[in-house]
């Protein structure tokens, strides 16, 4: 380690620090509305109604279903004009629609259209969240150094985690305080909080490697030539997206799926059940700080294996142990060992973001991201709906593991398709190449990349 590694000038502590507090800041908005969907959907969507269930689980997906879309607005912006602007402006939504959200009047006043405008809101969080997450996890990896970029990278996904365990237990004690217009408190307060963030966030800079490539020209390549560098050739891509599955899972199952549950089957009150994820999300944000400090001694990619593959241990006895049917220890259990050894690839999340180019990496990453954590909601939505034994239940989460692990395995942490070493980008885009000269270089890879394969399989074998 050399000392350039080891200590981390002033400037950039600050920054980092302006980035995690925008990072808790918008989760609190953005989870306050998830935690109090059992008294959101009372106000706002019919009571009696045969495709209830159905509304619940959209109002839940419907903030994360969006990301696709936001990928593409976001990551244009984030990628072509900088990260500090998606940071500044996704704070800046959030703080718009916590405002506006408390002040729909509710269904037995306005009916379907209370609906539909609580619905649109929570569309605009998930769309205004689809840049937030990623953006600060790009901006600690382009603006801090190995190792200790691994810690602070844990701390993006603690960050979230304590924002919801805030806005899950300001939210508990308002509605014990009052229970008819409790809720409405949290999201005034989240509102406040998030102008505050927004204002913080406008003293940021851009950072090193974003800057540089603006220098290089690099931001003119053309689509054809980004279009080679994310296609299907390059492997990251879609192990990735498998890489994703559990952890979208983990966290519908976890936020979602288990507090639903503890009401229906358990007969929890809705200040009991928030006061269990308030403890849980506690247990979270810690296990996530330990592994970033983890992080910075073990390599983050065997810290990664080790808790796919413990998972992939503990669920089968679970099922054998807890046969049958529900039982209130045997979900908590479950729960608190699939959101400690899933939600998030922490403490991994630099190597993958440094995996892809500088110019697109913004892009790519929220666009994979944000396809894979919304096919996953909706799907375990839905398969959770239609489990009634808990064996079944291990089992769907075992299957969503092991894709998780297949992914990691492929995953090469140094990518696979790079830009040309010693060349300016401008001077490649240039290049009049033909169709024939194209061909040529297509098989170059393709013969490299089987070639690559039969030389090694260890993901963890240093590059020639």
């Amino acid at each position: 380690m050399t000392p350039s590694s080891s200590v981390i000038p002033v400037e950039t502590k600050k920054s980092v620090a302006i980035v995690l507090i925008g990072n808790f800041l918008d989760f609190f908005d953005l989870l306050l509305a998830s935690h109090l969907t059992i008294i959101l959907t009372k106000v706002f969507l019919p009571t009696e109604s045969a495709i209830k269930p159905l509304l619940i689980t959209f109002t839940f997906c419907s903030a994360f279903c969006i990301r696709p879309l936001a990928a593409f607005f976001w990551g244009y912006i984030g990628d072509t004009i900088g990260r500090v602007p998606v940071l500044i402006s996704t704070t800046f939504l959030m703080s718009i629609t916590c405002i506006l959200i408390p002040n729909i009047p509710p269904y037995a006043e306005w009916g379907i259209m209370s609906a539909v405008l609580f619905l649109l809101l929570r569309l605009v969080q998930g769309f205004a969240s689809g840049g937030e997450c990623i953006a600060a996890d790009v901006f600690i990896t382009e603006t801090v150094p190995k190792p200790k970029v691994y810690f602070y990278s844990a701390l993006v996904e603690a960050t979230c985690s304590f924002g919801g365990l805030v806005a899950c237990g300001i939210g508990a004690l308002c509605l014990y305080l009052s229970p008819e217009e409790g809720w409405k408190l949290p999201f005034y307060i989240g509102s406040g909080v998030a102008v505050l963030g927004t204002i913080a966030r406008r003293a940021l800079k851009e950072t090193p490697e974003f800057l540089k490539a603006i220098h290089n020209r690099e931001r003119r390549r053309t689509a054809p030539k980004i279009y080679q560098s994310i296609n299907y050739r390059n492997r990251n891509i879609p192990a990735l997206f498998a890489l994703y599955v559990f952890t979208a899972v983990a966290f519908y199952f976890s936020w979602a799926y288990v507090p639903s549950v503890m009401v229906t089957k358990f007969g929890m009150s809705p200040n009991a059940a928030m006061t269990h994820t308030t403890i849980v999300l506690f247990v979270t944000m810690c296990v996530e700080i330990l592994y970033g400090v983890l992080g910075v001694h073990i390599h983050p990619f065997k810290i990664l294996k080790f808790k796919l593959i413990g998972l992939l241990c503990v669920l089968p006895i679970f099922a054998f142990i807890f046969n049958g049917l529900f039982h209130y220890w045997g979900l908590t259990i479950m729960q608190l060992v699939v959101i400690c050894l899933g939600q998030g690839l922490t403490p991994a999340t630099p190597i993958i973001n440094k995996s892809f180019p500088v110019v697109g990496r913004y892009t790519n990453l929220l666009f994979i991201w944000a396809c894979s954590h919304s096919l996953m909601y909706l799907v375990t939505g839905y398969v959770c709906d239609q489990i009634t034994s808990f064996p079944v239940l291990c089992m769907a989460v075992f299957v969503a593991a092991l894709i998780s692990l297949v992914g990691l395995v492929m995953f090469r942490p140094d990518g696979y398709v790079k830009e040309h070493a010693g060349v300016d980008s401008d001077d490649v885009t240039n290049q009049h190449a033909d169709e024939a000269q194209d061909s040529i270089e297509n098989r170059k890879l393709v013969r490299k990349w089987i070639n690559k394969q039969l030389d090694t399989f260890d993901i963890y074998k240093t590059p020639k």
